[in-house]
C-alpha cells in the first residue's frame, strides 16, 4: 500500500518513521566513517612506526657498516703508507751505503790520505785489543801504509777486506779480535741510521695497529 493512501495520521507518522529510520542510519554510517577513520589513522601511524623503526635500523647497521669499512680503509692506507715507508728507508740506506763505498774507493786511491785514517784505524784496533803484541790484517796490498809501532808483531794481507780498514789479532794465541775495518763499522752505523730515518717517518705511520718495529734492523 503507497503511503498516499495512508490517512493524513499514519502517513505522517510513517514519514516520521522513514525520518527516523535514514537519521539512525546516517548516524550509523557517520560512526562508522569516525571509527574507521580513527582506525585507519592508528593503522596508518603504528605502521609508519614500524617502518621508521626498520628504517632507523637499517641507518644503524649501515653506519656501523660504514665506520668498520672505513676503519679497514683506514688501516689499509697506512699499511701501505708504512710499505712505502720502509721501502724508502731501505732504498735510502742501499743508496748511502753505494755513496759510502764510491767515497771510500776514492778515499784508498789517495795514499796521503788514506794512510793516516788506516793507521789511527790500527791504533784503535791495537788499544781496543790491549794485547802486547798483536797481527794486524790489512787490505791487499795496503800492508806499505801502516806505520811503525811497537805492538805490531806482523801484518797480513787479507782479500776479504774489500772496503779497507784494520782487523787486530792477538799474537799470542790468536783468540782474541778487534774488528775494525771500514765495512763492520759501516755496518754498525747503518742499524743507527735506519733508526734515526725511522724515528723522523715514524710520525707518519703512527696510527698503524701493527707495532712499528719493522722499522729497525734486527
Amino acid at each position: 500500500m503507497s503511503s498516499r493512501n495512508l490517512p493524513g495520521d499514519e502517513r505522517e507518522a510513517l514519514e516520521s518513521f522513514k525520518r527516523a529510520l535514514q537519521d539512525e542510519y546516517g548516524r550509523k554510517i557517520e560512526a562508522m566513517k569516525e571509527r574507521y577513520e580513527k582506525e585507519f589513522s592508528a593503522l596508518i601511524a603504528a605502521r609508519r612506526i614500524e617502518v621508521e623503526t626498520k628504517v632507523q635500523r637499517i641507518r644503524e647497521k649501515q653506519a656501523i657498516e660504514f665506520e668498520a669499512e672505513l676503519a679497514m680503509a683506514r688501516q689499509s692506507a697506512f699499511r701501505e703508507l708504512r710499505a712505502r715507508v720502509l721501502s724508502t728507508i731501505g732504498e735510502t740506506t742501499d743508496q748511502l751505503e753505494e755513496r759510502v763505498a764510491e767515497q771510500l774507493t776514492f778515499l784508498r786511491t789517495k795514499p796521503g790520505l788514506y794512510g793516516p785514517v788506516l793507521n789511527d784505524l790500527a791504533r784503535e784496533a791495537m788499544d781496543a785489543l790491549g794485547a802486547p803484541k798483536a797481527v794486524l790484517r790489512v787490505a791487499e796490498g795496503e800492508a806499505v801504509l801502516l806505520g811503525k809501532d811497537q805492538r805490531i808483531a806482523h801484518i797480513e794481507e787479507a782479500a776479504d777486506l774489500t772496503m779497507g780498514g784494520v782487523v787486530a789479532l792477538d799474537s799470542e794465541g790468536g783468540t782474541h779480535l778487534v774488528d775494525n775495518s771500514l765495512k763492520t763499522r759501516w755496518e754498525r752505523l747503518k742499524p743507527m741510521i735506519v733508526e734515526d730515518l725511522s724515528g723522523r717517518l715514524a710520525g707518519l705511520v703512527s696510527d698503524v695497529q701493527e707495532p712499528l718495529a719493522e722499522l729497525r734492523l734486527s
